[in-house]
């Protein structure tokens, strides 16, 4: 897999600030400023390795576009 294809794997449920961020398609400095925000729960590792994501609240940022609230006006 390159770095820039998106993560497809159904069974991967854990994601490195990088895989998040080939996952939403966003650069990981906007993953990290998500985290900042509070927008984005996150995990730290005991042992110190870093922070893991989950995929359940990586896809709850996402919303669909073409809001049909819009269509309702």
């Amino acid at each position: 897999m390159t770095s820039d294809e998106p993560i497809n794997d159904t069974a991967h449920e854990w994601f490195t600030p990088a895989e998040a961020a080939r996952h939403l398609r966003v650069t990981r400095q906007t993953v990290y400023n998500y985290m900042e925000q509070g927008l984005l729960p996150y995990y730290e590792l005991k042992s110190g390795g870093g922070r893991r994501l989950r995929r359940a609240d990586l896809d709850a940022l996402l919303e669909p576009g073409g809001s049909s609230q819009a269509n309702a006006k």
